[in-house]
């Protein structure tokens, strides 16, 4: 709550006394709530602080609960109660205890009245309070063994004692000294009768190791062991995780080392023993295991040898082996899946990719419960993830050309330089508390005009690349050049970073990406110096383009964070899938270049179950499973340059392998992009056109956009940008300009209706007060309403600080529009409300592009060794009674690849009985993988010892339903005679015989020919003859033509007995 002082020492260092009045008189609501006019009042200014910073949380906040009150940080140590750790000085334990009394009470006072709804106090959400307050407490700078103990005696007596108790772990000397604090703390407890407290560290860590996960993970098992909770110093500035994140949203190596401890799942972590214990800068580990899952995770990084020199012990190439037992006794017996992903170092700005798989073991034997994994580390400064699972239906590898992940780094120190380009060398050991981490303990300066820096590389196949280089410079944005094999291959960009005190000039180091195109094989990649003089730390170089798309990026099912009841199942042919249960998958994709990416879900699902895809909070899509089995669905989604997160529901049974993502830039060409400078500009908004570098498109941008600081250049010279906010008072109040509002219009239907991914690409160089070890810089506003600045506001976000007015981030919103006009600004009141941090003051503005969210439809394709169907056959249709049919059975796949014929015992048969005589259909049935495919065949079953005369008597039916007439008289003759031998054959009990019977009769009526048409001649002659009856075209024409002809011949012939009669 000394926070509540603008700058660090608090109120100069000096214990207030009673020279303000404090307006408290009137309700939380009211914007005057809190401030002060210069004048004493009876009270000590700092009793007032602390009721107005109790009173804004209380009655405001959704989860009292959830707060925790700190009266005091670092009072021990330049804050007013300045003894350092001596407890018997008037200061100490007369001041500070009383004080420490006295604040205590009164937030417990304040909260009884929320609790109780006494005194005109009420919380907005009407939340409920529990009994007491959360209350932590002495805050010192660092383990205080002599006033802890007075401290922990007299709260204990006075009925003040903290609910948490808290200190801070700074130095290095931490690392090997926190166990002795934290068993001195927990003898106190025991000396005074006190049930052991929780305990919170609530600033750990050094400059140098923040953002860097190798040390990181030293400070995370050391509280892990003892299971306190702790949070990172805040060393730099807002905006990115005290230092553990890039840019405006994207990952460096140290958010990805929170995250994989925030992936830990389980009741509870087990035992971990490294090398050295208690020692600085060592290898640690954290392990855990996951019942629910059957997964063991194991965590570790830091120096990984005993060299005493701590610039030689760079931890490269040093193989690590994790020594795992009693696997056995957690399910995780018989074989096993290793999968072990290395997290790269890349600085507090740089980027870092998602962690590439760089060691696997599949299907190994658990053999009494051990197992041995060793993996050759790159770096001390790394750190790494090892997961054991059981065996799995998916096939693991690690991450090369053949996944599209290849990826290959070296120091910036190690490559060819020239053109006085200087190598130095480092030390983790550092400068005091302000020093930051450099790769493998060295890095390149004097990178001036005319130096360069060459790497020698090998690539494994065609394609694009994206050269990476971390690198520091003086706080504006620049270029380097590229070049490969001596050719021009484009620049590189590196925006500007933090440079405003000396221990981060050039040290504080963010990261620059450009793409090559490289063949196969052997390639020297220059680095060309220029004006910037940046230094250079370590580059990086990797697999763009490959068979699975650009960028392409897998996350397995193993990698997800399952929630309301989503598991891993183990069932075979889905082994390691995510069932979602009704519950939710989640995971988180680093994307390079905001834009839309083909993401493609790989899952096992009966035909028509659905699942609900979410990005980043926002439904996406609706997916219906096309098939039943293993099948892929993709959905061609827009996402954020940076971290995303993916998340799946569904219903049981849907069970999830594997999520991908990869580029798909073609369909970029549906998005809308806007230059700020050519939209139309209101109040106080103007366009700049850049006097320096930058890296705005067309080096112009709009700024001006909501309220105005008043800005002075009085930063110190040649720490970055010198822009400073006017401040009013030495509570460091800005002068803002807030009666000619800027805004920023895109006119109706420039925009189409829809749902966007809106990336603005901004600035913010806002800077207040003259404070450079927490800088004083301020998250600026922006907003977006439909058709005029007094319209619906549509969307709204908060933008960091960027070093420069001239450094351009992207940062994303979603939107939803008419169509209309849309109208940009920052309309929050200046100092009040949402306007308490940005003052009403918006980002420069450099472009904002419209993606539509999803483009085209969901694409679904079977897996090409998904069951599709089975092939039925039997070889003989006629079976003798008592005998089995000889099927033959074959299954077919996605592949439409030749069939695979099936043995006996791997498919089932219904619906034949091998006693029962007839035609029987036998239902053939085979399942793999939880699919389940049928057909059908058909079968007569016979009884070879009984005589069969159904065929004989349908012969003999038919036959007798013809007719003498129709037929020659020859052609008849023939009939009966085989009509009247069927009919003796009735009698017989051969069935030969009755089998030739009926043979001789088919063929004899197949035989029978029609009779032709007759005409009768004067003389009574019959001019019939034999005609065979055929069917067909040929038959009919004949036979029309010799109708004709006949007819023709009975009017000659009636004509010339007409004329012998009149003769």
């Amino acid at each position: 709550m000394q926070d509540y002082y603008p700058d660090w020492s608090y109120n100069s260092g000096k214990r207030p006394s009673d020279d303000r009045t404090y307006k408290l008189d009137v309700p939380v609501s009211d914007p005057s709530y809190g401030s002060y006019t210069e004048g004493s009042d009876g009270r000590w200014d700092y009793e007032e602080v602390v009721e107005i910073v109790v009173n804004k949380v209380l009655a405001n906040t959704q989860y009292p609960d959830k707060y925790t009150f700190i009266p005091f940080n670092e009072p021990d140590g330049g804050n007013w109660y300045n003894t350092g750790d001596d407890a018997t000085k008037p200061l100490f334990k007369d001041t500070f205890l009383t004080d420490w009394d006295n604040m205590y009470r009164l937030i417990q006072k304040i909260w009884n009245q929320y609790k109780n709804k006494t005194d005109g106090k009420a919380n907005v959400h009407g939340a409920v309070f529990a009994d007491h307050a959360i209350i932590a407490g002495p805050g010192d700078s660092s383990w205080r063994q002599n006033r802890s103990d007075a401290f922990l005696k007299h709260t204990k007596e006075n009925g003040t004692l903290p609910d948490i108790f808290v200190w801070h772990e700074l130095g290095k000397d931490s690392l090997k000294n926190y166990q002795s604090h934290y068993d001195a703390y927990r003898a106190l407890e025991k000396k005074y009768g006190v049930d052991p407290l929780r305990i919170n560290i609530t600033e750990y860590g050094e400059l140098r190791d923040m953002s860097v996960p190798g040390q990181l993970i030293q400070w995370q098992s050391m509280f892990e062991d003892t299971k306190v909770q702790a949070e990172t110093a805040y060393w730099n500035y807002a905006g990115n995780l005290s230092d553990n994140m890039a840019r405006a949203n994207s990952a460096n190596a140290g958010w990805w080392q929170f995250k994989w401890y925030g992936d830990l799942r389980g009741q509870r972590t087990v035992k971990v023993t490294p090398p050295s214990e208690n020692k600085a800068d060592s290898l640690q580990g954290i392990a855990a295991i996951d019942t629910t899952n059957k997964k063991a995770t194991v965590l570790y990084g830091g120096a990984n040898d005993n060299n005493a020199d701590a610039v030689k012990n760079d931890g490269a190439n040093i193989p690590v082996n994790v020594h795992l037992t009693g696997l056995d006794k957690v399910g995780l017996d018989g074989k096993v899946d290793v999968e072990v992903r290395e997290n790269a170092f890349t600085a507090p700005d740089g980027v870092a990719a998602t962690p590439r798989v760089v060691n696997v073991l599949s299907g190994v034997d658990v053999e009494n419960g051990t197992l041995d994994v060793t993996t050759t580390s790159i770096d001390r400064y790394a750190s790494y993830q090892l997961v054991v699972t059981p065996h799995q239906d998916r096939q693991i590898s690690k991450d090369d050309a053949s996944t599209g992940r290849w990826m290959q780094v070296t120091e910036a120190e190690d490559t060819a330089l020239a053109g006085g380009a200087q190598a130095y060398t480092k030390t983790p050991w550092g400068d005091g508390w302000s020093y930051f981490m450099t790769s493998g303990n060295g890095d390149v300066g004097n990178f001036k005009k005319g130096a360069t820096a060459t790497w020698t590389v090998n690539v494994p196949e065609d394609g694009t690349y994206r050269f990476q280089v971390i690198s520091g410079n003086v706080g504006f944005p620049g270029t380097n050049g590229v070049a490969v094999d001596g050719k021009n291959a484009g620049t590189i960009t590196f925006g500007a970073e933090l440079a405003m005190k000396s221990a981060a000039k050039w040290l504080y180091r963010g990261s620059g990406e450009v793409e090559l195109q490289l063949t196969k094989g052997e390639h020297k990649i220059q680095l060309q110096g220029s004006s910037m003089d940046n230094t250079l730390d370590k580059f990086l170089l990797y697999q763009v383009s490959s068979a699975k798309g650009e960028d392409a990026v897998t996350y397995p099912a193993t990698q997800f964070r399952l929630d309301g009841g989503a598991r891993l199942s183990y069932e075979t042919g889905t082994s390691g899938f995510a069932d979602l249960a009704g519950g939710t998958a989640s995971m988180f994709a680093n994307i390079w270049n905001a834009g839309y990416q083909n993401l493609t879900i790989v899952y096992h699902a009966a035909k028509g179950s659905k699942m609900d895809l979410q990005v980043n909070g926002q439904s996406v899509s609706t997916i219906t499973a096309a098939y039943d089995g293993l099948q892929s669905s993709t959905v061609t989604v827009a996402m954020s340059e940076g971290v995303n997160k993916i998340a799946l529901t569904g219903a049981e049974g849907i069970r999830v392998r594997e999520v991908s993502t990869a580029r798909n830039a073609k369909a970029d060409a549906g998005s809308v992009r806007l230059e700020a400078e050519s939209l139309q500009l209101g109040g106080g908004a103007k366009v700049v056109n850049a006097s320096g570098t930058t890296n705005a498109s067309e080096s112009k941008w709009v700024t001006g956009l909501g309220n105005q600081f008043e800005t002075t250049e009085s930063g110190a010279d040649g720490m970055g940008d010198r822009t400073r906010v006017v401040t009013l008072d030495k509570n460091n109040t800005p002068s803002v300009i807030s009666d000619n509002k800027g805004t920023l219009t895109i006119p109706a239907g420039k925009v189409p209706a829809g749902t966007y991914n809106v990336v603005v690409s901004f600035s913010n160089d806002a800077f207040i007060g003259r404070h450079d070890y927490n800088p004083q810089i301020v998250d600026l506003g922006l907003q977006v309403r439909a058709g005029s600045a007094d319209g619906e506001e549509l969307a709204r976000g908060a933008f960091r600080y960027t070093y420069s007015d001239s450094n351009f981030l992207n940062r994303s919103l979603e939107l939803t529009t008419d169509g209309g006009a849309l109208v940009l600004g920052n309309w929050d009141p200046a100092g009040t409300g949402a306007g308490a941090v940005s003052w009403g003051v918006a980002p420069a503005i450099d472009s904002i592009t419209f993606y539509p969210v999803v483009s085209g439809e969901v694409v679904s394709a079977v897996d090409a060794n998904t069951l599709t169907g089975i092939k039925v056959s039997v070889k003989n249709t006629v079976i003798r009674l008592g005998d089995q049919p000889e099927l033959v059975v074959s299954a077919q796949y996605g592949d439409n690849s030749e069939l695979k014929q099936l043995t006996q015992d791997q498919y089932s048969v219904d619906g034949f009985d091998s006693n029962k005589l007839g035609e029987q259909t036998i239902t053939v049935s085979y399942s793999e993988n939880g699919v389940t495919r049928t057909a059908q065949v058909t079968v007569t079953v016979i009884d070879p010892d009984a005589v069969d005369y159904s065929k004989l008597n349908a012969a003999i039916g038919e036959a007798k339903k013809l007719q003498k007439a129709d037929y020659t008289n020859s052609t008849w003759k023939v009939l009966q005679d085989a009509l009247s031998n069927a009919e003796s054959a009735l009698s017989s009990k051969d069935q030969q015989t009755v089998d030739k019977a009926t043979e001789e009769l088919k063929n004899a009526i197949a035989s029978l020919k029609k009779v032709a048409i007759v005409s009768q001649h004067p003389d009574g002659q019959d001019n019939s003859a034999d005609s065979t009856a055929k069917t067909g075209v040929n038959t009919i024409a004949v036979f029309a033509v010799g109708a004709i002809l006949a007819m023709l011949g009975a009017v000659l012939v009636w004509a010339r007995y007409r004329g012998k009669a009149a003769d």
